[in-house]
Parts: C-alpha cells; sequence; structure tokens
C-alpha cells in the first residue's frame, strides 16, 4: 500500500491540504500519516504557561486525532498520527522517510505577508531538501482529479529521467492528459527546442502520448499562469534541479508570484543522479507538438 504523510500545523491552509490528501489517498487507495511537528515554547519552567515536552506531544496528539476526526469521520481512509519535537522541516522528511511516503503534501498559506514568510522557511526547505515528490497545495484550491497535468519542462539529457516515475503514475492512474511545456522567446528557439528535446523523454513518456507545447513569452511566470487557465490545467509538475526552470520560478519575484498566485497544487519531483540510459532500439515517435502562442 502507498503511503502519503501529510504535514499540518492546523492552520487554515494546512486543513485545506489536509483534505486534498485524504482525497488523494482515497483515490489511490494509500495510507495517511497525519504528520505535526512542534517545538519547545520560550516561557521560563517556573511559568504557569509552561508545557513540558510530554505535554506538548499529548496536546499535538489530540489535535491530530481531532483534524482526522472532522475530516474523515467514518475512518474510510488507513490512518496513523505522528507528533515530532524538533524543526519542521527536518522533522518531515525524517519521517517521509521513515514511513517510505510515495508523497509528502504540505499547505501554501494564504497570499500576503504571512505566505512570504512561510514560503520562506518550511515550504522552500522541503522543496530544497526532500528527496519524496512534494505537493504544496494552496489555500484556496479545491481537490479535483487532475485530469489535465502540465509539466515545465526544462529536462536535458543530464536528468535522471526516472525522476519523472511519480508524474507518470498519477497521469497513467487518472489517464491524465499530459502537456510538456517549455516556454520559448522566439520561433527559431521553438525549432531549437524541437530538434533538441531530450529523446530520452519522449521514451520515457510515450505510453502517456504527451502534447509538447512551447509558448512563445519573455516572461516564464505569466506563460505558465496563462498556460494554467487556457487548458484548465489541474496540477503543474516542476523539477528543482538547479540553473534550470525551477530555480528560476524562485529566484525573481515576478515568477514567485506565479507560484504564490497559481490556483492549482504543484507536484515537486527531486532530482537525482542520472542513472537510466535509452532503451536500445526503441522506437521514440507518436507524442504531438502544440505551438501555443
Amino acid at each position: 500500500m502507498k503511503t502519503i504523510l501529510i504535514a499540518t500545523d492546523f492552520s487554515s491552509a494546512a486543513r485545506n491540504a489536509t483534505i486534498y490528501g485524504f482525497e488523494l489517498a482515497r483515490l489511490i487507495r494509500a495510507k495517511v500519516i497525519l504528520f505535526t511537528a512542534f517545538t519547545m515554547p520560550a516561557a521560563l519552567p517556573e511559568s504557569s504557561l509552561y508545557l513540558t515536552s510530554k505535554e506538548l506531544e499529548r496536546n499535538s496528539y489530540k489535535q491530530l486525532l481531532d483534524e482526522a476526526e472532522t475530516i474523515d469521520p467514518r475512518r474510510t481512509i488507513a490512518l496513523e498520527t505522528q507528533s515530532r519535537q524538533g524543526p519542521v522541516s527536518s522533522s518531515i522528511l525524517s519521517a517521509a522517510l521513515e514511513y517510505k511516503a510515495s508523497y509528502i503534501i504540505v499547505g501554501m498559506k494564504e497570499r500576503g505577508k504571512e505566505i512570504r514568510k512561510y514560503f520562506g522557511s518550511a515550504v522552500t526547505d522541503l522543496c530544497k531538501h526532500s528527496q519524496v515528490p512534494l505537493i504544496v497545495v494552496p489555500a484556496d484550491a479545491v481537490f479535483s482529479i487532475p485530469k489535465t497535468i502540465a509539466l515545465a519542462s526544462d529536462i536535458t539529457d543530464d536528468t535522471d529521467i526516472q525522476i519523472l516515475e511519480p508524474l507518470k503514475k498519477i497521469v497513467e492512474k487518472f489517464e491524465s492528459r499530459l502537456f510538456v511545456v517549455r516556454v520559448i522567446k522566439n520561433s527559431m528557439d521553438e525549432v531549437a527546442s524541437r530538434v533538441i528535446k531530450s529523446k530520452k523523454l519522449i521514451w520515457f513518456l510515450t505510453s502517456l502520448y504527451p502534447s509538447y507545447v512551447f509558448p512563445k513569452a519573455r516572461n516564464v511566470a505569466k506563460a505558465m499562469i496563462a498556460f494554467v487557465k487556457q487548458y484548465a490545467v489541474d496540477l503543474v509538475a516542476v523539477i528543482p534541479h538547479e540553473h534550470t526552470l525551477f530555480e528560476r520560478l524562485f529566484t525573481k519575484s515576478v515568477t514567485k508570484n506565479m507560484i504564490f498566485r497559481t490556483p492549482v497544487p504543484l507536484l515537486i519531483l527531486p532530482e537525482k543522479k542520472d542513472t537510466i540510459k535509452e532503451e536500445p532500439g526503441k522506437e521514440i515517435d507518436g507524442s504531438e507538438v502544440i505551438s501555443a502562442a
């Protein structure tokens, strides 16, 4: 049975992500680890407000059970609750590896100062360091079956193509339409992109019949936002390898706004070292190519 680790801080955004995670777990028949991390408060031991580590742990477990009861009162999902003391991101990552989670799901807080503070800490750390696929759910996103998925592609032949395996499984499970999107600046770039398009990528995705799309724009973020809206995309996938699309998304304020404002969840696929080769003699063909102006 697959395992999904849902991390919560009991905020409204985390509640939304938990609902999303429970619905996804129900559809793929996965077990849920509902997880929270806590740290010791700054109050002195002699203070009447001071709580011991054991008391905090008990309170956390009670909150987890209450959360699960609210979201799934009939207990239709296989569930385990887990509370740990320690830094948020490292505690989440440690638990995800321990439970061999297939996905980690976290919520993104509301836009404005709160979201910048939150996204600049725990979620950013998870994006950078997670070895487990991470799904970041916007605070106002409503769960829907991912019938249309966009992979924001900056993949080269140096990329380990197997990092796309979690995405491939989702596409196969839900029979989703998959777009592989590469933003280009002009028509010559489009020609070059078609010519140098990773053969390894085409081979790996050929059974999914993806559409390769080349939106023309100088701003990657605006192009992706427009694409999500135009094609009613339910899920966007990105790969956080250095000096490519993901890095640009998180180093420029305009592209950060894309992540903050997208109404759909973001699937972040962790990069690994290249270990797979193209299958000898495999025919690379059959994919659809679309040019989106």
